[in-house]
């Protein structure tokens, strides 16, 4: 595509000296008489029209071809495999939820999903939702075959783009004017089973007009199966960290065993429990339908924790739910460019659609009650009344598998579309006029959920059916009839909409030439509009299933305004080659918040020589609440809290007693046995329209190495510390914090805003509590970035590092106002350090590549003391993955790789045997194979 005039479109291919922001290259386009000018381009950090790639911001790259052998379809696997990344919402995270199952969310620095802000071409894209209606960018939309590459700028970026970059911001940067037809064919497995992928990608791009239009479309097409817990042997369902049957004196309080099974979870039978008084806990027994008989499955003095046995005499634990969600992806993307004589005009579209879907076990109803009362609501066979007495306490955990799992499905669609203006003026000023809308829907449907209001607590049918006459039996000691199954077990679903509009208004250009060199300024107006609508059905919404969610409505403007200088202060000076500062402010008005939020930065560019350079930025920085943070109405679940007024509790709290007190207060005494201690408490969760900006600090000081001696020349390293400070945290006082606060505030007062949050009955038993969300806490992430590239004839060597000092946040205690500093650094999810190395050689045809990944291990909990488990940390991290291409032809590439070669397997320990957790998978020896066409 020609380009018009001084403004040329087509970023230079010199991919390392993005990443290190270190090249001196200058790339030129040509005017129409025929002079080459200097090319202006924009980083990803600054809006500034810059004439090279030195930046302040330190900016990890991943080219096209980095992603391509990895070998995965999938971008977010890609991300998270680099050290600055942590887990986030992915196919092995979205099995734990009602609906996260298909999102695909980054977290940068592990500070949190919604501190991370995603671009594509440094615009702001359309939001979908997670199962808490939170609003996220979800990067499976952004079309896998047409990333040119992606920038990662860590640390504050607020004064530049907006709320949430506080950890940093993700660029993906896509092709533009592409020419020709370009098809890949993808087919990858596993070892063991389980978890394949398929995937298509179609590119076709052409040029008209002489020139002065392109036109691109895209199509992607992804499937991955699920990997179910009864794939793998070692899942976390066949092992876990249990209390010690036999401590004494030395012993630790958990072990790690091996070969177990749950009881009750999933049974595909009848069973029940009686409670042993002489063991202080519920035996179970299995109980035959057709003789009628019971027999003893487990004491519970031989079972670990209550629930798990030896794998021989419990049930198949992993017949149900999956290791990671399957998942399916279809992508259409199209874009137009074309230059008019005076300015440029740029539009795309993407439309996408993923499905997933998630399991548990079958839905359940657990009952208690004497057998005397057994007898009196049932048809009692003898095998129960001979031999258990009527003061016994039965335990009933009723499975309705005949029903099948408790399964999730989900479907998101989104469409995205964006239309720029740009141009130049007086050959040194540079404007655009961006407008971006989209939507995204995202419909739940959930299966086998069974209705409390038609089952009570005894196990009687009652409802609709009671006035028609017609009610279905039950009974604890038979299989149910599909009428009674149709009555009592039903599903619901809800629909998420959100609709988002930008209009970005940008002018970068010269103001004035000093002797260093020319003040460059970029200010820009930013406005947008974001909404969303949840709309779950009457059923869940009424409280009749065991969860309810309340609709939710919410929506807001918000204008922005920000101004960017950059100021040549040195030039052409012994150890001042260039010296830069840069400065940017902006400040936001959001129609849901009675304030304005400023951010702001100041940056240090110092190039000491054509070898050298130092950066350095501070920015403050702010992520504006969610609409869901602020106004989601309130949704009812049940959880396990915590009654400091239970006998087991009440001498705990503040040293001076007041706990005692103050429940007296409430009406309880000691001695008092708390209804939410044996069953999970109601919980009643909503949002808090009081909640204010969170606001960061963060600062990264950094130095670039680029040796231009012959020796060393083809060597480039960076090294840069970050610290990232976050002050007015959004966090959640849970229902247990809610109730101790409530009684240990103040000494002979319970006049506070937790005991607010309380209902309690006239006996004390707790009716609900509302967890409650607060500006409260801090947080703070530092740690080195480190990264070298070499690159010698046809060998190349790029290494990426991080290690990290400090992952914390800080909780102040309200009881006496202290601050309580908690540093996860070190600790399994938190890796002290971490690295990737990817090491490629070329010969003629052949591509070999090996990629080394590393994680350091840690503790699954450094609070906890250290003789607490007899092992809580698994061994580091050591993945290899191989890959090589062959260009068959002109027009054809095959490709295979194997990754994971030495099976480095998460199920080898407790801790990483729940699936993924970055660094530690259970997926095992993968390998994949495919083929690249181009036309």
């Amino acid at each position: 595509m020609r380009h018009h005039r001084n403004l040329n479109t087509t970023l230079t291919k010199s991919i390392i000296a993005i990443a290190v922001a270190a090249s001196s290259n200058i790339a030129f386009a040509e005017d129409e008489s025929g002079a080459n000018k200097p090319e202006r381009i924009e980083v990803t950090g600054s809006r500034i029209k810059r004439l090279n790639f030195e930046a302040p911001s330190p900016t990890v790259v991943i080219s096209a071809e980095d992603i391509k052998i990895t070998g995965a379809q999938n971008v977010n696997d890609i991300l998270t495999g680099l050290p600055q990344f942590a887990d986030g919402f992915d196919s092995a995270e979205g099995n734990y939820s009602f609906g996260n199952a298909g999102l695909n969310v980054i977290n940068l620095r592990n500070l949190g999903e919604a501190r991370t802000l995603v671009l594509v071409n440094g615009k702001r894209t359309p939001s979908v939702t997670s199962d808490s209606q939170a609003m996220y960018t979800d990067i499976g939309t952004i079309p896998s075959s047409l990333v040119e590459r992606v920038e990662i700028m860590t640390g504050g970026a607020s004064a530049i783009y907006g709320s949430d970059a506080i950890a940093g911001v993700v660029n993906f940067i896509l092709k533009k004017d592409f020419e020709g037809t370009k098809v890949n064919v993808h087919l990858g497995g596993t070892k063991e089973g389980g978890h394949s992928t398929r995937s298509l990608s179609v590119t076709h791009g052409f040029n008209f007009n002489e020139d002065d239009g392109n036109l691109t479309v895209a199509f992607d097409y992804l499937s991955e199966n699920a990997l179910k817990q009864s794939h793998r042997a070692k899942s976390y369902n066949y092992q876990r960290s249990v209390t010690n049957p036999n401590k004494s004196e030395g012993q630790p309080d958990k072990i790690w065993k091996t070969g177990l099974s749950p009881i009750p979870w999933g049974v595909p039978q009848t069973i029940f429990s009686v409670y042993n008084a002489e063991d202080g806990g519920y035996d179970w027994y299995d109980f035959d339908e057709s003789s009628q008989d019971i027999a003893l499955k487990a004491r519970f003095r031989d079972m670990y924790d209550g629930w798990l046995v030896e794998e021989e005499n419990g049930y198949d634990g992993t017949e149900w739910g999956h290791i990671e969600d399957p998942f399916e992806r279809i992508n259409l993307f199209g874009s137009l460019n074309y230059q008019f004589e005076d300015f440029d005009l740029s539009y795309d579209i993407t439309l996408a659609r993923t499905k997933s879907n998630n399991i548990i076990d079958p839905p359940f109803k657990r009952a208690w009650m004497q057998v005397s009362e057994v007898k009196e609501l049932f048809d009692t066979p003898a095998s129960i009344t001979d031999n258990f007495d009527d003061e016994d306490w039965i335990g009933f955990h009723h499975t309705f598998y005949e029903h099948g799992g408790r399964k999730s499905n989900t479907q998101r669609d989104f469409i995205s579309s964006n239309l720029t203006l740009s141009g130049v003026y007086n050959d040194d000023w540079f404007w655009d006029v961006n407008f971006t809308t989209g939507r995204s829907s995202f419909k739940l449907n959930s299966v086998s959920q069974l209705r409390h209001d038609r089952l009570t607590s005894k196990l009687q049918v009652v409802g609709e059916c009671e006035a028609q006459g017609n009610c279905p039996t039950f009974s604890p000691f038979e299989r149910q009839s599909d009428a009674l199954l149709d009555y009592v077990v039903d599903g619901f679903e809800a629909i998420t909409d959100t609709v988002n509009h930008a209009l970005t208004v940008n002018l970068a250009g010269d103001v004035y030439e000093l002797d260093a060199g020319m003040i460059q300024v970029s200010t820009g107006v930013d406005i947008r509009y974001e909404g969303i609508d949840f709309d779950p059905s009457e059923l869940w919404s009424s409280g009749k299933l065991s969860s309810e969610k309340s609709p939710l409505d919410a929506s807001r403007n918000i204008k922005e305004v920000y101004f960017e200088v950059l100021v040549p202060v040195l030039s052409d000076l012994p150890f001042a080659q260039q010296v830069d500062i840069e400065a940017a402010y902006r400040i936001a008005d959001y129609s849901s918040n009675d304030s304005r939020f400023e951010s702001s930065k100041l940056a240090l560019n110092w190039a000491l020589n054509d070898d050298v350079r130092m950066r350095s930025i501070f920015s403050q920085a702010v992520r504006a609440p969610q609409l869901e943070e602020l106004y989601a109405a309130q949704s009812i679940g049940f959880s396990d809290v915590s009654d400091p007024c239970d006998d087991s509790n009440i001498n705990g709290g503040p040293s001076d007693g007041r706990r005692i007190g103050n429940c007296a207060l409430l009406g309880i005494s000691k001695g008092w046995t708390s209804n939410i201690k044996t069953q999970r408490a109601e919980v009643r969760n909503s949002g808090n329209a009081d909640l204010k900006e969170e606001k960061a600090d963060t600062l990264t000081v950094g130095l670039v190495y680029t040796p231009t001696d012959n020796f060393l020349e083809g060597l480039t390293t960076s090294i840069d510390y970050y610290d990232i400070e976050i002050e007015d945290m959004i966090s959640g006082f849970n229902g247990s914090s809610v109730m101790s606060n409530c009684v240990d505030l103040k000494a002979n007062s319970v006049d506070n805003m937790f005991c607010d949050l309380i209902k309690r009955q006239a006996n004390g038993d707790v009716e609900y509590v509302k967890p409650l969300s607060l500006n409260y806490d801090s947080a703070r992430a530092r740690g080195v970035d480190m990264e070298l590239y070499y690159t010698w004839d046809a060998l190349s060597f790029d290494l990426k590092a991080s290690r990290i000092f400090e992952r914390s946040t800080s909780t102040v205690n309200i009881l006496d106002d202290t601050v309580e500093t908690n540093n996860e650094s070190g600790q399994l999810g938190d890796p002290k350090w971490m690295s990737s190395l990817v090491t490629k050689y070329k010969l003629e045809d052949l591509t070999l590549s090996w990629t080394f990944k590393f994680r350091q291990g840690g503790r699954w909990n450094d609070d906890s003391k250290p003789d607490y488990r007899d092992s809580d940390t698994p061994s580091h991290s050591r993945v290899h993955n191989l890959r090589a291409d062959y260009q068959v032809s002109d027009t054809a590439t095959v490709y295979l790789g194997l990754n994971n070669i030495t099976d480095n397997n998460g199920g080898d320990h407790w801790t990483t045997s729940r699936g993924q957790i970055n660094g530690w998978t259970i997926l095992g020896r993968t390998g994949y194979i495919g083929v690249d066409l181009s036309f």
